[in-house]
């Protein structure tokens, strides 16, 4: 999934799926999001446990493009 097809996804839920917005999955989509941006210091507990999940920022938006795709119903172009 590409960058702006995943904030489209994520806007889409927490608009009209207001309870997976408050969810794990979002709260990881953020983060990993902030992550890709470079707007997590490196000393940071967050960047520190995304890179315990993740090689790398690209590696931890395409593992959770999966299953925000699933949550939306969009078909994968991959």
């Amino acid at each position: 999934m590409k960058y702006l097809e995943f904030l489209w996804a994520t806007d889409w839920l927490s608009r009209y799926y207001p309870k997976y917005y408050a969810s794990e999955l979002m709260q990881l989509a953020e983060d990993i999001l902030k992550w890709f941006d470079e707007e997590l210091p490196e000393d940071s507990s967050t960047l520190i446990y995304l890179k315990s999940l993740y090689h790398s920022p690209d590696e931890a938006l395409d593992d959770i493009s999966d299953e925000i795709q699933l949550l939306t119903g969009a078909n994968s172009t991959n």
